[in-house]
């Protein structure tokens, strides 16, 4: 592969303005078509395959279009009388009247309308037709008074109400801007006349906003370490470059995709993050090479040299990432398994960009490739002083003090990642909702008052779908409830349709037993007479993990009712598909930690001949990440020094593709620096030399690990600095992410590449390198050094690899 990518190095250098004009015209194309096919991103995380999927199908079935219910745009106006006051008043009646008017007479495209008016007028009459409705049923006064009381849009003490309608566009998601401002003009206008007036439900979330910051933001302090890392703006213009062109194409493509697939509205955020970080270092790796073979080599040898040693690096480190990201298709989810992908081929595209972009803007640049030197960086000299030369390096300088006390070193590195670990036992993740805004959004607080008003379970009502086409009419459970169907004189109903009303009244029954359960009523029967829904409201809020445990006794009960009635049971709404996502998703990343660390292990041992080099790259990654998440849990979720506004339950695929992220970032790293020690012990022969006070294994270490120190650490700053810098976006998954990601790469190329890794060198010595023999003549060899690459060069004594490369630059 080194000698292909040679080729291409110089190839790319010779040919520099075919390549550009390539790139400039494959950019422009898929742009094109990007603005051509582009569709819509979507807001939805629903996955087929779940419990409350597959009740929503049942739904659908019996109850022809109530299936889309769980999707609707639904939005609740809220209303708090002034301090000391109540709503029954005059004047706050006629201030609702005028909110509710202005929504009415703006929004034509509205439906369900059974609870949208004045709460005041319209919470009376429809409690009166419930209680009505179900004494005619025959069922207690009781059960019909707690029914309707339970049905309130008016809080007992008459501070609170709220009114409820559905925007009527194809989701939540395709609510526009303009319908957004005529409720917010609503809100405003009640605001006027003294009420406290919020907004929420699905049909009145945020929209996805993405600052154009960020990017900004994260490339110029990569463009300002470039700068410090080469000593030159010439240079630290050219991985930009790189890493701009490498993300337009991989947006554009993105964009061009969705004309075929829905994607989720985050999907491009991510892909972003990831390719302007990767697209930089991996250009970073080549253009430092390239600047070491120059000093002896001539530019297209030079430019060919780097990219068919540290272009390799970039292939297998890229694969790598590659491999990590696409093998989130392994959870089986459709949202996730996109943003995976979607990352993945902007990865890709960033390696085919640094390995020929790259050496094409060298072969631009020419002899000023390093031109535009900042005086008194990287070495230059000040003013008309000489040169400063550091006598050594400050990676040589920190690799021997690791070499002096590695246990020390190893100690310090578990014990602070360990205990920076302990918090993920408190982590809790959930999808976003009105209770995971920001507190000081109209949607937090619309549903902080319907909680304060209603109780907690008013923002997290569940739905039963009870379908008893095969109600057993001789079950035990269900006979006192026949009986008093059958045996009434003037009764002719049948026993078959007897225990089917006799199965849903026994469910809502069931389920009022339950202590965690507020509230559930029968809300709705199909025409049929052989299914029906029952609303269920728990105590607790959509944010709390008992919601959790009561949605899974309610499943449990549903199995147990499914048994004594023959009845089947399904448990669905907006509530349950975010704890189906959120289970299948924990549930996933055992798997998928398994799946992506065991087949680095596997490449690790392939690239390095090593047993013990997989080993302790895969267990420093668990370190890095269990820190990088405990940080993560202790900031944004418990709220630590309140450093952030509104703590709360992760974002659901937060920690798996995190996961994926760091895994396989941290393996970039375990290359780079690695390769370079394993490139030194192998040309030596697996010997020291003669004047050396080190042996082979240490002396390795120590000089591979100085030569790639500077260029790794660069790597990592502008990798952090480029995530970091998503914090200023609005959304706070977002800003979860930008956060996490960053102190993953942190601990894992400070803490574990370039602490943990040498000095676990050090104490193994040379079993640092051992490999059994069967094994070794197993795997397959990969030269990812580009060592005979190197030897040729060495061993002819000539300035060109290839006689078909000219000296001129």
């Amino acid at each position: 592969m080194a000698e292909l990518l040679y080729r291409l190095g110089s190839w790319s250098f010779l040919n520099k303005w075919k390549v550009i004009i390539a790139w400039v015209i494959i950019l422009g194309g898929v742009g094109g078509a990007a603005a051509t096919l582009m569709k819509p991103f979507t807001s939805e995380f629903a996955i087929s395959g779940t419990p409350s999927i597959d009740a929503i199908s049942q739904l659908d079935e019996k109850f022809p279009g109530a299936g889309e219910t769980v999707n609707a745009a639904t939005v609740n106006l809220v209303f708090e009388a002034p301090e000391g006051q109540t709503l029954n008043t005059p004047q706050s009646s006629a201030a609702i009247d005028q909110v509710v008017g202005h929504v009415e007479d703006n929004l034509t495209e509205i439906r369900d309308t059974e609870r949208f008016g004045n709460p005041l007028k319209i919470s009376p009459e429809l409690q009166r037709m419930v209680f009505d409705q179900e004494t005619s049923m025959g069922l207690p006064e009781e059960t019909a008074r707690n029914d309707a009381q339970n049905l309130s849009m008016v809080s007992e003490d008459g501070t609170i109400a709220y009114t409820t309608f559905t925007i009527d566009v194809e989701s939540a998601q395709a609510v526009t801007q303009e319908q957004r401002d005529v409720i917010n003009e609503a809100l405003q206008i009640g605001r006027d006349q003294g009420l406290r007036v919020e907004a929420g439900g699905p049909g009145f979330g945020d929209p996805i906003v993405v600052n154009s910051t960020s990017e900004i933001i994260g490339l110029a302090i990569a463009f300002v370490v470039l700068v410090i890392t080469f000593g030159s703006l010439a240079a630290a213009v050219m991985p930009v470059v790189t890493a701009v062109v490498g993300v337009g194409l991989g947006m554009a493509l993105l964009f061009t995709a969705t004309h075929w697939v829905e994607l989720n509205d985050t999907t491009p955020v991510l892909a972003v993050m990831i390719g302007l970080a990767v697209g930089i270092d991996y250009s970073l790796f080549i253009l430092s090479r390239y600047r070491a073979e120059r000093q002896r080599l001539s530019g297209p040898e030079a430019a060919g040299l780097a990219t068919g040693t540290a272009g390799s690096s970039v292939v297998f480190a890229g694969a790598t990432v590659f491999v990590a990201l696409a093998a989130l298709v392994i959870a089986n989810i459709e949202f996730l398994t996109w943003m995976g992908l979607a990352a993945a081929v902007t990865v890709l595209i960033a390696v085919l960009v640094a390995l020929t972009l790259t050496p094409a803007l060298l072969g631009l640049f020419g002899s000023k490739a390093f031109a535009g030197r900042v005086p008194g960086v990287a070495g230059n000299r000040r003013g008309r002083g000489k040169r400063r030369r550091m006598p050594e390096t400050m990676g040589a300088r920190w690799v021997k003090f690791v070499h002096r006390v590695p246990g020390l070193v190893i100690a310090v590195v578990i014990l602070s990642l360990g205990v920076m670990t302990l918090p993920v036992s408190k982590l809790e993740m959930a999808l976003p909702s009105d209770m995971t805004s920001n507190y000081d959004t109209t949607q937090r607080q619309s549903a902080e008052l319907m909680a304060k008003g209603f109780g907690e379970g008013i923002n997290a009502p569940l739905l039963m779908i009870v379908n008893a086409e095969n109600a057993n009419p001789e079950s035990p459970a269900l006979a006192p409830l026949i009986d008093a169907q059958t045996s009434r004189p003037e009764s002719t109903i049948s026993p078959q349709e007897a225990a089917q009303t006799s199965s849903f009244l026994y469910t809502v029954g069931q389920v009022n037993s339950l202590v965690d359960v507020k509230h559930a009523q029968l809300i709705a029967q199909s025409e049929d007479g052989t299914a029906a829904q029952i609303a269920v409201w728990p105590r607790s809020g959509p944010a709390d993990q008992q919601t959790v445990e009561t949605a899974h006794s309610l499943r449990s009960l549903g199995q147990q009712i499914s048994d004594a009635t023959g009845a089947s049971i399904g448990l669905t709404g907006l509530t349950a598909v975010q704890m189906d996502i959120t289970e299948r998703l924990a549930g996933a990343m055992p798997l998928y930690l398994g799946v992506v660390v065991g087949l680095a292990i596997v490449l690790l041992l392939i690239v390095f001949r090593s047993i013990m080099v997989p080993i302790v790259a895969g267990l420093g990654f668990l370190l890095s990440v269990g820190a990088a998440f405990g940080l993560t849990v202790l900031v944004w979720q418990e709220g630590l020094w309140g450093l952030v506004p509104t703590p709360a339950p992760l974002i659901s695929f937060m920690p798996i593709f995190l996961i994926g992220v760091t895994f396989g970032l941290a393996m970039d790293y375990q290359v780079f620096l690695v390769t370079r020690m394993r490139e030194h012990f192998v040309r030596g022969g697996g010997r020291s030399r003669r004047d050396s006070v080190y042996n082979a294994v240490e002396e390795s270490v120590i000089v591979g690990f100085s030569r790639a120190a500077r260029v790794v650490t660069a790597a990592a700053i502008i990798m952090i600095a480029v995530f970091v810098a998503f914090i200023n976006q609005p959304l706070p998954f977002i800003q979860i992410f930008g956060f996490a990601l960053g102190l993953g790469v942190l601990f894992d190329a400070f803490f574990i590449r370039m602490a943990l890794v040498p000095a676990a060198m050090f104490l193994l010595g040379r079993a640092t390198w051992w490999m059994p023999r069967w094994m070794d003549k197993l795997l397959p060899a990969i030269d990812i050094e580009g060592t005979k690459l190197e030897e040729r060069f060495e061993q002819s004594g000539s300035t060109r690899a290839s006689t078909s490369a000219p000296k001129k630059d």
